[in-house]
């Protein structure tokens, strides 16, 4: 199929955006002129909820997979939805106009949609001085706002690293494995609450030595432990090449969530393989996803900047009734 992309776009004006090998058939992707628009709300309207048995959600919407239409969760805590259990930590990766910010903006909507304020506390590290996220900064998730300087930002990591380490030390005291048998143990006031630390942008920041050092010790020593400490990280950058992702820090981040790419060398940086250069931009997703049998294709969904204030405007007053989620399902 391959050997025959370039004939069957002169031909007969298909363009093969992806071929998939999968177990008994190979599928393959073919750009349409009319590509559907993704609603946040029509996912939201869809979606199932993945709660454990503290009432914490785990699984966060995605998209659509291209494939069947069925939505493509991130599974950070377990199996779900068809889908298999991913990493504790995400690189999201794409170029401007792909949609990578949209992507982010879903991804905080969706934790804070499903999980009240006392049980997932978001920190959000952004360099570009916070601009795409003026609405999310008002979320009750969200601590200690926007951080927009390296000195902070650091802090906020190694701040991390120390409250893991006292998180095992509390397991060990109840005799708990990781949070979930922690907070089954405990009462609800000493629940703890999951922790997300979403950082944008972070090719910038890394150019500075220090910085990158910083990084990428904390992110190791996060590494597999953090997953049992109820903390996941979600890495983004336009371009996460080499020289600003060493190898250190690209093995913690699993999970690879990646649009649209300028080059062939940044998809197999970023994807591991080339593709993500044919990607069409606006919301298109590759994800590569720890035991899922390939690729996923999916679009991810649109965000219109009235969707972003209604969308904080509904968790706002939700969290403040009850401390419970706007998505009761």
């Amino acid at each position: 199929i391959e050997a025959k992309q370039l004939s069957l776009l002169t031909t007969h004006g298909l363009r093969l955006i992806s071929i998939s090998p999968l177990p008994g058939e190979i599928v393959v992707g073919v750009a349409r002129p009319q590509r559907q628009v993704v609603s946040l709300w029509d996912v939201w309207g869809r979606r199932e909820i993945n709660r454990n048995a503290a009432g914490v959600n785990t699984s966060f919407v995605l998209g659509l997979k291209e494939l069947d239409g069925d939505i493509l969760y991130l599974n950070l805590g377990g199996p779900f939805a068809g889908g298999q259990q991913h990493e504790p930590h995400t690189l999201v990766a794409g170029a401007t106009g792909s949609g990578k910010s949209v992507l982010i903006q879903a991804l905080l909507l969706d934790i804070a949609a499903t999980n009240s304020s006392d049980l997932a506390h978001i920190h959000l590290i952004d360099p570009k001085m916070g601009v795409d996220y003026a609405a999310i900064e008002r979320l009750p998730h969200l601590q200690g706002g926007v951080i927009v300087d390296q000195t902070r930002a650091v802090e906020v990591m190694e701040g991390l690293v120390t409250e893991m380490e006292r998180r095992y030390e509390l397991f060990r005291s109840k005799g708990a494995r990781d949070i979930r048998a922690f907070n089954s143990k405990v009462e609800l006031s000493e629940r703890l609450p999951y922790v997300f630390l979403i950082h944008d942008e972070f090719a910038e920041w890394m150019l500075t030595e220090d910085y990158k050092s910083a990084v990428t010790s904390n992110v190791s020593r996060l590494g597999v432990k953090a997953r049992a400490a109820g903390m996941h990280l979600i890495f983004a950058a336009q371009r996460p090449d080499a020289n600003v992702m060493p190898m250190q820090l690209r093995d913690n981040l699993g999970n690879r969530l990646i649009l649209k790419v300028a080059s062939v060398g940044t998809s197999e940086i970023a994807l591991g393989v080339k593709g993500a250069e044919q990607l069409l931009g606006l919301g298109h997703l590759a994800a590569r996803l720890s035991g899922e049998p390939a690729i996923i294709y999916a679009q991810a969904p649109f965000l219109s900047d009235d969707d972003i204030d209604a969308a904080v405007d509904a968790i706002i007053s939700s969290d403040k009734d009850n401390a419970s989620s706007p998505l009761k399902r």
